[in-house]
């Protein structure tokens, strides 16, 4: 995941450790990341990757995340 955000532009490369440890990547965060729970949380290898993430992606912006709804939800990025 990190070097997916510093490929992204989201900092430079080699900041993303301070980066982790000052930014809140919860869904309530400033940041959220991996809302889901990421593949860890995804079940057995077919289901962890593939159209989930897309699909996690799509029910944020529409608001459907249930009790991981991020507050901000007009923007997602899915990589993987």
């Amino acid at each position: 995941m990190a070097v997916c955000l510093e490929d992204a532009g989201f900092m430079k490369k080699g900041e993303v450790g301070p980066w982790y440890e000052s930014t809140d990547t919860t869904y309530k965060g400033s940041f959220p990341v991996n809302t889901d729970g990421g593949q860890l949380s995804g079940g057995q290898p077919g289901l962890a990757g593939g159209f989930r993430h897309v699909i996690e992606g799509s029910r944020q912006i529409m608001g459907r995340a249930g009790p991981r709804q991020v507050p901000k939800n007009d923007l997602a990025m899915v990589n993987g």
